[in-house]
């Protein structure tokens, strides 16, 4: 694992930190872009993106420090520092895609082609940021007796956690490679799309049951942490099938 990408004296470049980064500027740039195409404007997608950003941080890591207060016990300051890790998706997701649709629900009256024309890139993001959760050795799985199993180093979080002596899932790696593969569906269900919101609503729902379903292979020292995880997934995907429904029944 590589939790430090470079150290000069006090200047520390964290691999989570820059993934983080290179996923939010990839997602801005490709975000505008399309927007373009699709005869949107670009900079309110850019303001959105930005927006969304702030929100998705802050309630990330909002609910990591309400699911993990003794990391912070005595050190409040460290909630601050998020390029370190320690965001719970959810957390930011939720934060984010209300505070998002009350932006765009003030700015345009057509929020869920803005909302279909970004979510393929929230997923790639998600891709992204999840290679910096790998590097940086955090959000790891269970133990496994699985080929690509892996045991991870003493530098990292997976190396202090109560099962840092067995190989593990590389939980990070699939939600990697899965963040880029709904990228693929959901940008080519763009050029395909028969209602707008349709996007946006299957970016809801597959992401849900995926991270649902990946929670199982997850560890979490708390198991109540496990449910709280796996009933907000659900919660997305059911929100995802009713804008989906009733997207659908407006277009028609």
């Amino acid at each position: 694992m590589f939790p430090t990408i470079l150290e000069l004296g006090p200047f520390t470049i964290r691999s989570y930190g820059l993934l983080l980064a290179v996923s939010f500027l990839v997602g801005i740039s490709y975000s505008a872009r399309r927007a373009s195409r699709d005869g949107l404007n670009p900079d309110r997608v850019i303001g959105l993106t930005w927006i969304l950003i702030l929100l998705g941080v802050i309630g990330a890591r909002m609910m990591y420090v309400i699911q993990h207060p003794g990391d912070f016990s005595g050190a409040p300051l460290e909630i601050l520092r998020v390029w370190r890790g320690g965001l719970t998706l959810y957390g930011g997701l939720i934060l984010a895609i209300v505070g998002g649709f009350l932006y765009l629900r003030w700015r345009t009256r057509r929020p869920w082609r803005y909302a279909d024309a970004m979510a393929p890139f929230i997923s790639l993001g998600e891709g992204i940021s999840r290679v910096g959760c790998f590097l940086n050795g955090c959000c790891f799985g269970t133990p496994s007796t699985l080929p690509w199993a892996l045991q991870f180093p003493d530098d990292c979080v997976a190396g202090h956690s109560p099962i840092a002596a067995f190989r593990l899932h590389p939980t990070q790696i699939y939600a990697s490679i899965f963040g880029l593969m709904l990228f693929l569906f959901l940008r080519n269900r763009l050029f395909k799309k028969h209602f707008t919101g349709e996007v946006f609503a299957l970016y809801l729902i597959f992401s849900g049951l995926f991270r649902f379903g990946i929670d199982f292979l997850r560890f979490y020292e708390d198991g109540a942490n496990l449910w709280v995880n796996q009933i907000i997934a659900l919660g997305t995907a059911v929100a995802g099938v009713i804008i989906y429904v009733r997207s659908r029944r407006a277009n028609t």
